[in-house]
């Protein structure tokens, strides 16, 4: 019982760090942005690094930016508690960590509940480039930046609303 409480709390911790990092990673250009220029400049996005840089340097961060980390958080604990049954049960032996257990969460739609079906395409509306991460970069083990990465070298082939995200968070710049 104990080991079975252990791995609930650990696919709960990966959802919520996995939520985070998508939420800090959109706030770039938002609420965090000038907080991530400013601590975490020589951090290299992905595999949850920013979040933790954020939340390393919580008391140094500016109102907005602590706002937006407490409702990712909020959002975050949302889907970990409509999906804590679901993890376990459908994604049983998948490792904790880097966003292994919503992966998995999210190739089996199908046989979730629901609730946790519910939240997942909440999180999911919530970022315009989650579509063409699923149909691009499918095969690609998220952290270490591969997603990132994945992504750049489809620029050519992202959906219009992705691109214009994009293009929002790199300040108008083009590359």
């Amino acid at each position: 019982m104990k080991r079975i409480l252990i791995t609930y709390l650990s696919i709960i911790v990966g959802l919520l760090t996995m939520f985070a990092a998508q939420a800090q990673e959109k706030d770039m250009r938002g609420a965090c942005r000038a907080d991530v220029q400013k601590l975490c400049k020589d951090i290299q996005p992905g595999g949850g690094r920013m979040a933790m840089c954020l939340k390393q340097h919580e008391s140094e961060l500016s109102m907005g930016c602590r706002e937006r980390m407490a409702e990712a958080k909020r959002e975050g604990k949302e889907i970990a508690e409509a999906c804590k049954a679901d993890a376990g049960n459908v994604c049983k032996g998948v490792e904790p960590g880097q966003g292994r257990v919503m992966r998995c969460l999210v190739e089996n739609k199908e046989k979730l509940s629901s609730g946790c079906r519910e939240e997942i395409a909440k999180g999911e509306s919530s970022h315009p480039c989650m579509e063409d991460a699923e149909r691009l970069c499918k095969g690609v083990q998220p952290g270490g930046g591969r997603m990132m990465e994945c992504m750049k070298q489809h620029e050519a082939e992202l959906s219009p609303a992705c691109k214009a995200h994009h293009d929002e968070r790199m300040g108008g710049e083009k590359k």
